[in-house]
């Protein structure tokens, strides 16, 4: 398969790697080909649109509040579920795709009001750690093997749970939950890349913002919280959202 000068870095390494890895492809195939320049294409501007609109949010929590910012804060989320939907297979797509569009869901309950909306944004998020879940169980490489790995995650969020234990009211058994999914879905991201990289980073930090959250919200809140829990909260839908390009079986694949 040959790649034309002009294809971006980010993209030549996913093209090396889909290589290695099966892609279908025929000299005489010009169809073929075509769909999968379109779909390079894809994963060069998806990427692109994804981090612009996400910085330029994050820039606006440093400004007076702005009418209509909050649709950026959701917009990068249905840009990565559509991107996946049209570059995975069906069965790492759909889930992956669905749980993109609960973090934009999420993301929109806790954008207008934290407080008052937090277990609707518990909620979306919940699905959104289950989905991921459920598609990197289903796309692992191995599970056990990856023990070591778990170990710092579990106790990160036993720890995070303690603390917050005591202030969690009513909201114990709700909380515990996410914070297993959570947990869980982390520990699982370890499982779908060779080694654990880009993935598992973008779900272990996907833990950490969480875990800000929630010691705002039930500890005690710390200045610039809102800009550094979003900052690695943006960087971890980020880091998932491309490594579930690189490290999941692509629609054109053998």
């Amino acid at each position: 398969m040959s790649v034309t000068p002009t294809t971006p870095t980010c993209v030549t390494g996913n093209i090396g790697s889909w290589k290695r890895r099966g892609y279908r492809r025929s000299e005489g195939d010009r169809e073929q080909m075509q769909s999968v320049e379109q779909d390079l294409k894809w994963v060069t501007h998806a990427r692109l649109a994804f981090a612009i609109i996400a910085a330029t949010y994050w820039l606006t929590l440093w400004l007076p509040p702005l009418p209509g910012s909050w649709i950026l804060k959701f917009t990068p989320m249905l840009i990565a579920a559509a991107a996946l939907a049209i570059l995975l297979k069906p069965a790492a797509a759909v889930p992956m795709a669905i749980g993109f569009v609960a973090a934009a869901g999420g993301d929109i309950f806790l954008a207008f009001d934290r407080n008052h909306y937090f277990t609707s944004g518990l909620a979306c998020f919940l699905v959104t750690q289950i989905a991921y879940s459920m598609a990197f169980v289903r796309h692992r490489r191995t599970f056990m093997q990856r023990w070591p790995w778990w170990l710092p995650v579990i106790a990160f969020g036993l720890t995070v749970l303690a603390l917050m234990w005591p202030s969690l009211g009513n909201d114990r058994i709700p909380v515990a939950v996410y914070v297993a999914a959570l947990v869980f879905m982390a520990v699982s991201a370890t499982t779908v890349e060779k080694r654990p990289g880009r993935l598992f980073a973008g779900a272990a930090l996907f833990v950490v913002s969480d875990a800000l959250i929630g010691i705002t919200r039930f500890v005690a809140d710390f200045s610039y919280s809102v800009q550094i829990i979003i900052a690695i909260y943006a960087l971890a839908q980020y880091l998932i959202f491309t490594g579930a390009i690189e490290a999941m079986p692509k629609r054109l694949e053998r």
